[in-house]
């Protein structure tokens, strides 16, 4: 059974208005070509020895890389695309490129690589860690998913340090009011090649940012986020699923219940009153004003 909160009780734990959100706009014509940035690579380390292929998805590696540092490119199913230090007993093997590609499953990368930019959130007593773009089910529909392997390597939050700072404030404030609350992120800072790559498949600006230079969208620039709110442990009802592109998927769509709409006026109230903005086609995404630059490391 779905739980959810009786709007009498949510209007008496929140009790601030909500402003109207912008509505959704592209960035670019929508015949503009899009190309895709350059990479921004990070410092990692391949945790032992494992196999290097030349492509995300070849079935018959290229040779053993050598356990170490190396440089992340970029993640597509399943693998990392890396380049090797100069001493790897692969180099022959990679066509004097450096580059191949090592399942995630080897590779780490240290919590403070993309600072000063982005922040890592980190699970609390009042916040937990859900990223959806790590799992394999992803724009769903009816049991049907439009993506059905991760986005993302790594099941981690990073955002802009102020986005990290309030959304903790928020957390907190949220279980302050009632213990059996809490917020759940499920995305925060993403790579502008996850970005392409979902609106390839959903070239809709309302639901995928349209990925255009130079401000794309804000989850690129590390000042979006995406969350929801469980209770005792359990989702609240919101009336949708989280990126189920619907009109019920709108703040004030007609066809929730009074229940569901108070659930999700107990979460817009939450994060406005630490300063960030809703979006009223989606009612898990939230963003604060902070002009600051998209970004494309991996993740």
């Amino acid at each position: 059974m779905k739980l959810f909160l009786a709007p009498l009780l949510v209007l008496a734990l929140i009790g601030c208005t909500s402003p109207p959100s912008k509505p959704a706009s592209a960035s670019a014509q929508p015949n503009e070509p899009i190309v895709r940035p350059p990479r921004e690579p990070i410092a990692a380390n391949l945790l032992n020895d494992a196999p290097l292929f030349a492509g995300p998805r070849d079935k018959a590696p290229l040779c053993t890389a050598t356990a170490g540092a190396l440089q992340l490119l970029r993640f597509s199913a399943g693998r990392y695309a890396v380049q090797l230090e100069s001493r790897d007993a692969c180099l022959p093997a990679t066509a004097k490129t450096r580059e191949g590609w090592i399942d995630a499953r080897h590779i780490d990368y240290i919590d403070t690589v993309f600072e000063p930019a982005l922040a890592r959130v980190r699970e609390t007593d009042e916040l937990r860690i859900d990223i959806a773009y790590a799992g394999n089910k992803i724009f769903c529909d009816a049991g049907v998913c439009k993506i059905t392997q991760p986005l993302y390597g790594k099941a981690r939050c990073y955002a802009n340090p102020e986005v990290a700072k309030k959304l903790l404030i928020a957390s907190h404030a949220l279980n302050a009011r009632d213990a059996t609350f809490k917020l759940v992120v499920l995305d925060c800072y993403r790579p502008i090649d996850v970005q392409i790559d979902m609106f390839e498949l959903v070239s809709d600006p309302v639901w995928v940012a349209r990925p255009a230079p130079p401000r794309y969208g804000g989850h690129n620039r590390g000042v979006a986020i995406d969350l929801t709110i469980e209770h005792n442990g359990k989702p609240l009802d919101m009336g949708s699923a989280f990126d189920l592109f619907s009109d019920v998927s709108n703040y004030d769509a007609s066809k929730v219940s009074a229940a569901q709409h108070a659930n999700r006026t107990l979460l817009r109230d939450t994060m406005i009153a630490v300063g960030f903005r809703p979006y009223d086609a989606e009612w898990w995404h939230f963003s604060l004003p902070i002009d600051t630059r998209a970004m494309n490391f991996p993740l």
